[in-house]
């Protein structure tokens, strides 16, 4: 029989979410500036101490052969994205502030993966599925054009199922899979749940384009970009979010997350001739309110 004292105890409570909460609190008590200050001061003592990546940027495109006017601007894909966009309206609900991807990012997404026709695809952080659903649905375009193209896209926690603890706190209403399912374009992607860098490590010329979410810490960042360009076959893109050059905001009013501006400049320094090339500003008009920035960049090789 259960006592009183039993039905009343607690759960108990990990020490992850623990943890959360204590960066919670530090968040709320601290000014913003002093908070993103000690944030990018450890961030950047744990990477002076992570271990040293080998990297070879031969998978990656010439700098010197990379316009992104003729990359995001080609024939027919403007008006496809219009039609693609419209269908996902219906679809998906941007949240400010959250762990989404922003409009102006998931249109870049969708030029580049109907220009370069991928046909293996590696997403790295799923999170509410907002630039999964734009990938999916520019790949949807040619995945009749011989044998299917594939999207894989992995991240810590099951995406799929609302009632986990990180769905919520993702705000995740809809499972990516069931909106996936409405666009017609379920049968590209493949879920997998699992550290980013436990998914990357010993894949060697995998993956025709990955699109990498910004990483928790700059270590992963370092660590998880050295381990994608080994995945990535030759001539492939890499695509990180997230990237700030010299940590300096956008607009007037963005968040920098300096860690994946680290990774790449502790690569450089240790010899790697590669380069990230900032997508912003898109070549596109914006309408009324909209914006024409975005925090992408494409590695390539010098």
């Amino acid at each position: 029989m259960t006592t009183p004292k039993e039905a009343t105890a607690t759960p108990a409570v990990t020490p992850r979410a623990d943890m959360r909460t204590l960066k919670r609190l530090v968040r709320n008590i601290l000014p913003a500036r002093v908070h993103g200050a000690l944030r990018q001061a450890v961030h950047t003592w744990r990477l002076d101490r992570a271990p040293v990546m080998a990297v070879d940027a031969a998978p990656l495109p010439r700098a010197a052969e990379i316009s992104f006017p003729d990359m995001l601007c080609g024939d027919g894909i403007a008006d496809g994205w219009e039609k693609a966009k419209a269908s996902i309206d219906e679809t998906f609900q941007y949240v400010p502030w959250t762990h989404a991807a922003d409009p102006e990012s998931c249109r870049a997404i969708y030029h580049l993966i109907r220009r370069f026709q991928p046909r293996s695809v590696l997403e790295i952080g799923t999170n509410r599925g907002a630039s999964t659903l734009h990938a999916a649905m520019a790949m949807r375009e040619y995945r009749n054009a011989g044998r299917p193209p594939r999207l894989v896209t992995v991240d810590l926690f099951d995406v799929n199922d609302p009632a986990a603890v990180e769905a919520k706190r993702y705000r995740i209403s809809t499972p990516p899979r069931e909106m996936l399912a409405r666009l017609d374009c379920a049968d590209v992607v493949e879920f997998s749940i699992a550290r980013s860098t436990d998914y990357l490590n010993g894949r060697e010329a995998e993956f025709d384009f990955i699109l990498m979410d910004h990483a928790p810490t700059a270590d992963v960042a370092y660590r998880d970009i050295a381990l994608a360009i080994r995945a990535l076959r030759p001539g492939g893109q890499l695509l990180i979010h997230s990237y700030f050059p010299s940590r300096k905001p956008l607009g007037t009013d963005e968040r920098v997350n300096s860690d994946s501006y680290l990774a790449v400049r502790r690569l450089r320094r240790q010899g790697a001739r590669l380069v990230a090339l900032p997508l912003s500003p898109l070549p596109w008009p914006t309408e009324p309110g909209g914006s024409n920035l975005t925090s992408l960049a494409l590695l390539a090789r010098e």
